[in-house]
């Protein structure tokens, strides 16, 4: 026994001893200093040293998007440590993007995103827009471990409630329209005018562990009498875990900034990974936010991804809400709850609800000009209201081309509403994953 015990320490002692650690980082830039380099390079001296932690400390620097060349290299010094050296070539950009849509429901918007215009490795963002049912802006900064944006929207549409507990789903941006497709089972309808004006603040603590708090002025003005018109002024504060889930936009590309990690996106695998990412929400709001009505509610979600080694990826997704005290105003609606991946009409209204979701993203292109994909999904949320849970559910699939050098990938979506057998076509812009 005692030479087994021995015989264990020794091999404990051995790990302890060749486990290697971070000795110097050193950069250089063409506009950004050293300590801007290093500040958003995850690795920092005397933290572990292995190959995994390594590449996640690149990610870094290659999801800032400012960069045309980015080269590592790693050198054994003294002591068990290794010395890393960052050679990088940084630029700016400033990239406008317009987008309008036809038909019943037309919009318009015009963008404006720009990267390391003060050599921080910060990104900028102002976007304006708006419909026939109302308009939005919102304008950010993201610098390394902190982000602060400001949003304000102007909404004035109808309110139309159907039978099943059904209503029709608003927003600046909403594209469907239900007026004449449900007229048969309309039950009713509101006017309804709604201003919101929000400043969100958000701080980095960790590579994965990031928190936020958001107040926010609301007010609802109803045509009819019995709904909560009035403030309804809150405060939202969360967490969010995340490691190993893809970066989306990439707007310094037209530039030729934000490549650098191209060639790598390319290669296959080395073996399969797992992402996954978890938040947690509390919205709480009554007289002393200035709101008219009490509020408390509580949102958590989660994701997880399978990515394989030759790039397809499988995502799973999962929400859930429960206003313990909310008005009509405030209550849980189901498209809130399912996973964004279809497209739809009309929504459930509730006290509490849960939806998941499962897409399987297959890359039918993959080259040094862009990726095309096609992604299948199916997708649920249960909702309590009238005192029992009700279903939302779709089924049907994406398919979307990203250029490199373009910041957004675009293509077509189909949903299948699978409770009231409607069918949606329409543009997909953007992503999660």
């Amino acid at each position: 026994m005692n030479k087994i015990c021995l015989a264990v320490l020794l091999f404990f002692c051995a790990a302890i001893a060749q486990a290697q650690t971070v000795g110097t980082v050193s950069a250089t830039a063409t506009r950004m200093s050293a300590d801007t380099i290093k500040k958003y390079f995850l690795l920092k001296p005397g933290d572990e040293f292995t190959p995994a932690l390594y590449e996640k400390a690149q990610d870094g620097l290659h999801n800032l998007r400012v960069f045309k060349k980015l080269d590592f290299s790693a050198t054994p010094a003294p002591d068990n440590k290794v010395d890393i050296h960052i050679d990088a070539q940084d630029g700016w950009y400033i990239f406008p993007l317009a987008f309008i849509t036809g038909g019943s429901k037309s919009a318009a918007a015009l963008s404006l995103s720009g990267g390391n215009l003060f050599k921080r490795g910060e990104s900028v963002f102002a976007f304006a827009g708006g419909s026939r049912d109302g308009a939005a802006a919102s304008l950010g900064i993201n610098a390394g471990k902190d982000a602060l944006s400001a949003s304000f929207s102007k909404l004035n549409f109808d309110q139309r409630f159907y039978r099943g507990h059904w209503s029709n789903t608003f927003g600046v941006f909403s594209t469907t329209d239900d007026e004449e497709e449900y007229q048969d089972e309309l039950l009713g309808q509101t006017h309804t005018k709604k201003e919101a004006f929000s400043v969100t603040y958000s701080h980095r603590f960790s590579r994965t562990l990031r928190a936020f708090i958001r107040p926010e002025y609301v007010r609802y003005t109803y045509s009819h009498g019995g709904f909560d018109s009035g403030n309804h002024n809150q405060i939202t504060a969360g967490l969010r875990w995340a490691d190993d889930i893809r970066h989306g936009a990439n707007m310094g590309a037209l530039a030729g900034y934000g490549l650098t990690d191209k060639e790598k996106s390319l290669r296959d695998l080395p073996r399969a990974r797992n992402g996954y990412a978890l938040g947690m929400d509390y919205t709480a709001g009554g007289s002393w936010t200035g709101a008219d009505y009490d509020l408390s509610k509580l949102a958590l979600e989660a994701a997880w991804v399978l990515e394989l080694k030759n790039r397809h990826m499988f995502v799973v997704q999962a929400k859930a809400q429960d206003a313990f005290k909310a008005s009509f105003s405030d209550e849980p609606l189901s498209s809130e709850l399912l996973s964004g991946l279809g497209r739809y009409d009309r929504q459930i209204r509730g006290t509490r609800g849960a939806g998941a979701g499962a897409t399987f993203i297959y890359y039918l292109l993959r080259n040094q000009t862009g990726l095309l994909s096609v992604a299948p999904f199916y997708e649920i949320a249960y909702v309590r209201t009238g005192g029992e849970y009700r279903p939302h559910s779709g089924a049907g699939a994406s398919l979307v081309y990203r250029l490199w050098r373009f910041p957004l990938p675009v293509g077509l979506n189909y949903t299948r509403g699978l409770e009231d057998g409607s069918n949606q076509v329409g543009f997909a812009v953007g992503g999660a994953f």
